[in-house]
């Protein structure tokens, strides 16, 4: 398989009744993770993530518990980009954009997928896996800024 065939990309957005500040100061709260990201079972570090800063944590993923860690590569008003391994590794990027009555929130999802006969057949199931992740992590974490707009 080459390794361009073992690359996955994945890309979901979603409108958000809240202002684009809002949106990135939820996403920036590592303490909120475990709220709307469904695999994180608990997260170290800070309330507001800025560039360099290193969140920990615990996760479950396919079935498994396993140590994750974050390193946060791009923080600005409009993105959060950060490298990301729990059990494999990601590059996982939001941005966020204003429309008019609130904003849009784009997940993008990049990840090399395992190798070998084992690997192909682990991608099968972790393909699938991080899609229905990525439909439910951008889902809550729409309603969960929505929900913190208003309160």
């Amino acid at each position: 398989m080459s390794r361009r065939g073992r690359n996955f990309v994945i890309e979901k957005g979603m409108r958000a009744a809240c202002s684009p500040d809002q949106m990135m100061s939820y996403l920036l709260d590592a303490t909120a993770w475990p709220a709307w990201q469904p695999e994180i079972v608990s997260t170290e570090g800070p309330k507001r993530v800025v560039e360099g800063d290193v969140v920990s944590g615990h996760a479950r993923m396919l079935g498994f518990h396993v140590e994750g860690r974050s390193i946060a590569e791009e923080v600005s008003a409009g993105v959060f980009e950060e490298d990301v391994v729990v059990g494999v590794a990601m590059r996982v990027r939001y941005e966020v954009r204003p429309e008019p009555e609130g904003c849009r929130v784009t997940h993008r999802l990049e990840s090399q997928m395992p190798s070998g006969l084992t690997g192909r057949l682990l991608s099968l199931f972790l393909r699938g896996r991080l899609r229905r992740m990525q439909k439910s992590t951008v889902e809550r974490l729409v309603a969960q800024s929505e929900a913190a707009e208003f309160s």
